[in-house]
């Protein structure tokens, strides 16, 4: 045979077979699908579940910022500076940088952001406390916290994990405590004070 009647007899082939499949006229229209019943299913009571997650521990150092901080850049200020001033990678400040067009120009006045993690400056410098002065250990040292754009009582407290009532505390004869004046330095009790 010749390979066209082939592929007619193929063609032929496949459409009777086709056809056959659709029953045509009134046999075709008629419903497939049953009516469901009041009694073909079961209503269920919705299942609530609580699930409790424990809550997630950091350890923070005396100083680590918590939250992203805005600097206020000034004089000779430049992204290796800060990077070392606050104690992270270059790398760590370029990221959280990257959609902030001061960086780029580093205007005095302008805004760098400091990412979470990093450390304030000066945080590690610890000053004698009246109880370590006259002799009694307890566990209590002091930090010194140079005031910045941006701080009060509350944002200062967070970022030493303190209360602020501690903070007061620790700076009640410290007459910068009440103006808060940038630039002023304040007392951070650490320990058990």
């Amino acid at each position: 045979m010749s390979p066209r009647i082939v592929v007619g007899l193929t063609g032929v082939l496949v459409l009777a077979i086709l056809s056959a499949g659709c029953a045509g006229g009134a046999a075709s229209s008629a419903a497939t699908v049953a009516p469901i019943q009041p009694t073909s299913y079961v209503v269920k009571e919705l299942v609530t579940t609580t699930t409790t997650i424990a809550p997630t521990t950091t350890t923070t150092v005396p100083g680590q910022i918590v939250d992203p901080y805005q600097h206020t850049i000034v004089l000779n200020d430049n992204p290796s500076y800060l990077a070392d001033l606050y104690n992270i990678s270059l790398a760590q400040l370029n990221e959280a940088n990257r959609s902030n067009p001061d960086y780029s120009v580093f205007p005095v006045g302008g805004t760098v952001v400091i990412p979470a993690g990093a450390i304030m400056p000066n945080a590690a410098l610890v000053l004698n406390s009246q109880n370590a002065s006259s002799g009694s250990a307890t566990g209590c040292s002091v930090l010194e916290h140079v005031i910045v754009l941006g701080d009060n009582p509350t944002v200062v407290a967070e970022q030493y994990s303190i209360s602020v009532e501690d903070l007061a505390r620790a700076n009640a004869t410290n007459a910068t405590y009440l103006s808060f004046l940038l630039g002023g330095t304040i007392a951070i009790p650490v320990g058990d004070c």
